[in-house]
């Protein structure tokens, strides 16, 4: 077992397989600016760690797959922030770090996920000073890499990416605009907890549609369903019949109570001037070719009207 009893610890642990090597790991961050790596089998502290810092660590830490497109994943990168100015990004591995130099302390957890609307994941670090920073990475984006909020929505406090969670698939959240009476919503279920853990089967999962004011009916429309096993599954929802906005969101919960969410927003008849247009215009257009379909091939003389007739 490791030894904290000298550690002041003022902010929750997070957890995830930090070194790659399959099993869970526990890490924990301390006022001393010493941060704790602990298996998750015997509470033993994982070597090279503990890694330490300059400055007070009062934030939990981040746990992110940096790994690029196409490159093998070899564990987690920790990220946070530390009270002598500086942000690091430790392999989880290695404990080799990179640091930016951001100058300012913070309090709060360094957040993951796509704030551009590119195809990578960005790093979003707010100071004590007002300022928010937000640093690119090389790193492709997945749903499941994203951390929104320090328990995740609502009790997780783990790494979900190649771990366990739901996501809704791309063609599914990519935005548009729904016009019939009906749409798809595809998600994944990912469970790839290892010996001894197993499957964390059933997932109950809740599919929802919420719908701002201006509709009159049901606010949230709701599905649920339980399935046995991971995979892709699609769930079909009405759509509504104003002109409004919308989002879907998917939520899970498995066997042990832990909570996995995603969501995405979309609009329902907002081009519904398009159709209008149309209508306008094609009548107008049948008439203009009925005219050039039926006018006379071969021109014929206008009648006279002279007095000059030959009596």
């Amino acid at each position: 077992m490791s030894d904290l009893t000298d550690c002041y610890i003022s902010q929750g642990p997070t957890i995830g397989d930090v070194d790659g090597d399959g099993h869970t790991d526990i890490v924990v961050p301390t006022l001393s600016g010493n941060i704790y790596v602990l298996s998750g089998n015997d509470g033993s502290i994982v070597r090279p760690y503990p890694y330490r810092t300059h400055g007070k660590v009062m934030n939990q830490v981040l746990l992110v797959d940096l790994s690029k497109h196409g490159e093998r994943s070899k564990g987690l990168t920790l990220v946070t922030t530390s009270f002598d100015g500086y942000l690091y990004l430790i392999d989880g591995p290695t404990s080799c770090a990179d640091v930016v130099d951001i100058g300012e302390t913070s309090y709060s957890t360094v957040l993951a996920d796509n704030v551009d609307g590119g195809d990578d994941l960005d790093l979003i670090v707010s100071t004590m000073n007002g300022n928010v920073f937000c640093f690119s990475t090389p790193v492709p984006h997945h749903p499941l890499k994203a951390w929104r909020s320090s328990n995740q929505g609502r009790n997780n406090l783990a790494n979900r990416y190649n771990r366990e969670g739901v996501y809704i698939t791309p063609s599914s959240r990519s935005f548009r605009d729904e016009e019939g009476k009906s749409f798809w919503v595809e998600f994944e279920i990912v469970d790839k907890y290892r010996f001894p853990s197993g499957s964390q089967a059933p997932y109950n999962v809740t599919t929802t549609l919420l719908v701002p004011g201006n509709y009159q009916g049901e606010r949230q429309i709701k599905q649920s369903q339980t399935f046995d096993r991971p995979g892709k599954y699609r769930i079909k929802l009405p759509t509504v019949g104003v002109r409004t906005t919308g989002t879907v969101l998917v939520e899970m919960i498995d066997k042990n109570g832990l909570y996995f969410s995603d969501d995405f927003s979309l609009t329902f008849h907002m081009h519904y001037y398009k159709l209008l247009k149309w209508l306008l215009v094609l009548p107008m257009l049948g008439m203009f070719c009925v005219l050039v379909i039926l006018r006379p091939q071969e021109a014929m003389p206008l009648p006279s009207f002279s007095r000059d007739t030959d009596l």
